[in-house]
This record gives C-alpha cells, structure tokens and sequence, in this order.
C-alpha cells in the first residue's frame, strides 16, 4: 500500500515588515517531497509593491539560488494573496524572500510552506 507523507503547514515569515529593502524567510529540508507549496499574503494601506521569490540550496544552506518561474511574482496592490506551488522537488533546503521594489512600499507579509511526497 502506497503512503503518504506530509510537511505540516508551518509559517517561514511571519508578518515582516514590507517596507524593510528584503526579507528573507526560514529555511526548510524539502528532500524527498513530491510538492512543496508556498502560500503568501500580504495586507497594507496601499500598494506594497515588491517581488517574491524562493531561494535553494543543494550544499546545506552554504549557497543559494534563485528559482525561476518565467515571471516575476509581484506583491503589487494593498492586499492579496499568491500560491507558488513547486513540483519535482530536486533539491534540498528551500526558503521564501522579498525584494522591496517601491521605496514607499508598506505593508506586513506571511508566507506558510507545506508540502506532500505520495510515495510508493
């Protein structure tokens, strides 16, 4: 019988500052996941106006490279929300960041992970 394994839900940046210039969120061990899901959001009192990424590392957290999505993942507006969600996991640590991109930019912004492996 196949199993299933789950990364519970857990919050890697909790109500950050959005008009700090980046934020970088808590690193986690995705090995062995089929599917890693970020859940962002983010509230302010007008455009908050930033990008947000997801950073890997295949050497313990020594290095850290951008993924990229083939578009830019924009935090534009004074609420809303994104879902990232990564398949084919071939890495081992991942964790979230924010670039500002607005230097008025204000706001506060989450981001949870949780992921899943279906298994054999």
């Amino acid at each position: 019988m196949g199993r299933k394994n789950i990364l519970y839900s857990f919050t890697a940046i909790n109500e950050a500052d959005m008009s700090q210039a980046s934020i970088v969120g808590q690193a986690t061990n995705v090995a062995g996941f089929d599917t890693v899901t970020y859940l962002a959001t983010w509230s302010g009192g007008q455009a908050t106006n930033g990008d947000i990424g997801v950073e890997t590392s295949l050497d313990e957290g020594k290095t850290w490279h951008d993924l990229d999505f083939g578009a830019i993942i924009d935090t534009d507006g004074a609420q809303d929300y994104a879902r990232i969600v990564i398949n084919e996991i071939g890495f081992g640590l991942i964790r979230p960041k924010y670039t500002r991109t607005n230097a008025g930019a204000t706001g506060l912004l989450t981001m949870r992970i949780f992921g899943t492996n279906k298994g054999a």
